[in-house]
């Protein structure tokens, strides 16, 4: 005899730029999968802070996308020349 349950499963159906807010996952890609949370194709950028911080403990995380990545790294490229 099988059992059967209904289970709610929560799944990441889109992944955003933090930056623009346009999808990172092309439509071709989400129209082929239920769950783009093995979608690895764009930037994740993680920053913690330590002890003795003013944010000690705080920790950020952001998606983007190509285009955004590389305007924010040309601009830390401009901040270091400075």
């Amino acid at each position: 005899m099988k059992k059967t349950a209904k289970i709610a499963k929560e799944t990441t159906v889109d992944i955003v730029c933090d930056i623009c807010e346009t999808s990172v996952v092309p439509d071709a890609y989400r129209a082929l999968q239920n769950d783009v949370s093995e979608f690895q194709d764009f930037a994740v950028l993680h920053a913690s802070f330590g002890y003795g911080s003013s944010r000690d403990g705080e920790k950020v995380h952001f998606d983007l996308c190509e285009a955004c990545f590389e305007t924010l790294t040309e601009h830390i490229e401009k901040m270091k020349r400075v």
